[in-house]
């Protein structure tokens, strides 16, 4: 396909950019704890730069600490002290051929009292929106001019530093969208009430930053074109408000949400692509202003698609960049096929806003890393390379050592590469799990790894094909349950189930565990009108999965009218029931006409036991079952070490 849309030159104010591609502020734990920029973050945002994008937006800077501290890491533009840093990052920016941007953040009324020192949380109005119940406190007038100077002077900085724009954040329920909000501003003085008070805020941090700055230096924003919440901004109203943005100058707007659940902006995996860009085209019928389309686009077709549909001006590849940082540069010279998609595995997520852990990625290991993490240097002396199993740990091991210029073959022992995510990409919504494996085909094939379909390997094989280096990656099993009655006709693995080895329909079924697993093969059981029950051990439910993931589940589940009792154990399997206890020692009986054991599996090891006395080196689910983030890192890390 010719891309020519999305390759195409924009202006935003007066600064070029050389395409249509946005990689927007994604919250990364990078910075130091002090608010200064480190060496990986400068990584990480040239690193993206290198890849091709157009402008590059670097994630939400503090403009008044400690009292807007939003992250464990957050980088901060409050001083003139944090200039250095931040110019070191925008020369490794530009010099990596992208334009660049900061984006200037308040929280406002959705401040962490962790971070900011427990600090009671300011707001256009008291109104009790946060989870925890406290209240904020209502700014006054003269500390909303005292908040302006800082947005304004946040911006000097930046324009010091050398970057190109600044990126004020509208939306996401932080401080600018709370005051545009009719939901959180409920003011009845300048700053709250018309249309024309709820954009003061934002249009006296525009006039200001234009007196600091010029007429020259581009502003955009982050905009909540519909908060999704009663009350907020409708879909209507963001379009007034755009035009209202669009009058006071600022120079393009990026089309998202507000007010929202979480997940409504970090979506989980079931959500389809590019579910958001509608925003984008609401905007681009009643304003002028570049106009940038957000959330999930992964491919570079649909993003084309949107661009030459006049559906948005520019697009917004988050996540999408994340996963592969070289998505442009692929894309453009042609090889779309060589993309390694963002399948929505969570993994950043979780570690941004949930553990407060440097940023991560399920299927590209250097994430968070440093520079020299990334480098798979060619060896003098290739060697012949065995891997063994065809899941993400082996391929990922099979793709690196090829890079180092080994001669590699792969041998799996079904007729299909995947190992595991084959199964994990049935349940509902999980049909982005194939992209990984697409992906892998494809690399393989391109870097010459010979690849054995259908072959189990014993060690007579090995011991022919006498290769110089091995790597067993085969995977994981079903356990063995002691149960009385596991053995009968009507009881079957979920394995069996989401590979379509047995069918159910309209059926009373129960799962026997509560984890990933179960909660999945019963999604997918229950989706196909059976009436589900899910039994679990203990009283916490999928409890080490990304929480937002984990409500979606939950609540798919409970729409379905699929039952979760915790806390039982299963006593006996009968021909049509199951009997149970729990803790308190009494017993149940459930109607059951099919049995499906998804308790957490456990690692295969019969190969490693059949090469005793032969060097190799065990990754993935065969150590240990995990997620596929380990079983890639895993593999990255031993294809390197070869």
């Amino acid at each position: 396909m010719n891309f020519q849309h999305l390759f195409s030159p924009i202006r935003i104010g007066r600064v070029d950019l050389k395409n249509r591609i946005i990689f927007p502020p994604i919250a990364t734990n990078l910075a130091r704890v002090s608010g200064e920029i480190s060496d990986r973050q400068v990584f990480h945002y040239a690193r993206r730069a290198r890849g091709g994008a157009g402008l590059i937006i670097v994630e939400n800077a503090c403009i008044d600490f400690p009292a807007s501290r939003h992250g464990a890491t957050q980088p901060r533009i409050d001083s003139d002290e944090f200039i250095p840093g931040l110019a070191t990052l925008a020369r490794a920016v530009h010099d990596g051929g992208a334009k660049i941007s900061i984006e200037l953040t308040h929280p406002g009324l959705n401040a962490s009292l962790k971070f900011n020192g427990g600090r009671r949380p300011v707001a256009p109005s008291p109104t009790p929106l946060r989870k925890d119940g406290v209240l904020p406190k209502e700014l006054t007038i003269e500390e909303i001019k005292e908040l302006v100077e800082k947005y304004a002077h946040a911006a000097l900085r930046a324009k010091r530093a050398g970057y190109d724009m600044v990126e004020l954040q509208g939306g996401h329920g932080l401080l600018i969208n709370q005051f545009l909000s009719p939901l959180a501003n409920q003011r009845s003085d300048r700053y709250g009430g018309s249309r024309e008070n709820r954009l003061r805020f934002v249009a006296d941090i525009v006039e200001r930053i234009r007196e600091l700055c010029g007429e020259r230096f581009p502003i955009t924003i982050r905009f909540a074109a519909d908060d999704m919440v009663d009350g907020g901004i409708t879909p209507e109203e963001g379009k007034s408000l755009a035009i209202g943005l669009e009058a006071i100058g600022i120079d393009m707007i990026q089309a998202d949400l507000g007010l929202c659940p979480k997940e409504k902006r970090l979506e989980p995996m079931p959500y389809p692509q590019g579910w958001r860009a509608h925003l984008a085209k609401g905007l681009k019928e009643v304003t002028a202003v570049p106009i940038a389309a957000v959330g999930v686009i992964r491919e570079p077709e649909f993003a084309e698609r949107l661009l030459a549909h006049n559906e948005a001006d520019l697009v917004v590849l988050g996540r999408t960049l994340i996963a592969d940082p070289d998505w442009p540069e692929k894309a453009r010279t042609g090889h779309p096929e060589q993309i390694r998609k963002c399948i929505g595995c969570g993994e950043c997520i979780k570690a941004r806003h949930h553990e407060d852990q440097p940023l991560r990625c399920g299927v590209n290991p250097i994430v968070g890393m440093d520079e020299e993490f990334e480098w798979i240097v060619p060896v003098e002396e290739p060697k012949k390379v065995l891997v063994i199993g065809g899941g993400p740990a082996g391929m990922e091991a099979a793709r690196v050592a090829a890079l180092r210029g080994h001669e590699v073959m792969l041998i799996e022992k079904e007729e299909s590469l995947g190992g595991t995510l084959n199964i994990a990409s049935v349940p509902p919504g999980k049909e982005k799990i194939r992209w990984l494996i697409e992906y892998y085909r494809s690399e393989l094939s391109r870097l010459g790894v010979e690849v054995r379909l259908g072959v189990q390997v014993t060690r007579k094989i090995v011991d022919e094909l006498q290769p110089d280096a091995i790597i067993v990656a085969i995977g994981c099993t079903c356990p063995q349950e002691n149960i009385p009655g596991a053995d009968r006709h009507n009881v079957v693995t979920a394995k069996d189930m989401l590979s379509g080895k047995r069918t159910a329909a309209n059926d009373s079924i129960v799962v026997i565990g509560g984890g990933l697993l179960g909660l999945e093969t019963a999604l997918f059981l229950a989706s196909k009108e059976n009436r589900v029950t899910v039994l679990k051990r203990y009283k916490t439910i999928a409890a080490n999965l990304e929480p937002i993931y984990r409500d979606y589940i939950l609540r798919e589940l409970e729409e379905y009218n699929a039952s979760i009792l915790t806390e039982v154990s299963v006593e006996r399997i009968d021909e049509t029931a199951v009997q149970i206890k729990n803790t308190h020692g009494e017993t149940r009986t459930l109607s059951a006409d099919l049995v499906v054991l998804a308790r957490d599996p456990v690692p295969l090891r019969d190969l490693q036991e059949e090469l005793r006395g032969v060097e190799f080196r065990s990754i993935g689910d065969c150590v240990r079952p995990r997620l596929i983030i380990d079983a890639v890192r895993e593999g990255y890390l031993a294809g390197k070490a070869i």
